[in-house]
């Protein structure tokens, strides 16, 4: 059974996936419609891992005994620029997402849940690999900065997704 606070930082953790998942689903549309298929396709692929991260803790939650209290989505962006400025706002997104976690495993740790935080680790893990990711991503991004620079990305991301 989880003790109350470490219910509602799941809680609070589960609803910024589910908002996490919406904003990737917004910025896969915004490269969708600007003509960037490709970039399109890695952002759908993370609303789907945003997704099931979610459900990942739902299901947790529940076998823990716990209670879901989903909170509304509100205030999903939909101006992303250009390839470069939607993945650096995916970066800073990934990093709010990254101290959302911090601060759950702060309370978990606090509240000596450590079935919890063995849960969490693979949370952890995952936000480390994604930063990685897109930070090189970016970083590509820039080195082949202008229209041909980004469709050739966006292409090789159409092949691999």
């Amino acid at each position: 059974m989880l003790k109350k606070r470490v219910e509602e930082a799941l809680n609070a953790q589960i609803n910024a996936e589910i908002w996490s998942a919406y904003f990737f689903l917004a910025i896969s549309l915004h490269f969708a419609e600007n003509g960037y298929p490709g970039f399109a396709a890695r952002m759908r692929h993370q609303h789907g891992e945003e997704h099931q991260h979610a459900l990942k803790l739902i299901d947790y939650v529940i076998e823990q005994g716990g209670k879901i209290e989903l909170q509304d989505i509100l205030d999903i962006p939909s101006d992303f620029g250009d390839p470069i400025e939607s993945f650096e706002q995916v970066l800073v997104h990934l990093m709010r997402i990254t101290d959302s976690f911090d601060t759950l495993l702060g309370v978990v740790c606090d509240e000596k849940d450590w079935a919890t935080r063995a849960v969490l680790d693979w949370f952890v893990l995952n936000q480390v690999k994604e930063e990685a990711e897109i930070s090189q991503m970016i970083t590509s991004l820039k080195r082949m900065s202008g229209e041909n620079g980004f469709y050739i990305m966006d292409a090789d991301l159409a092949k691999k997704c």
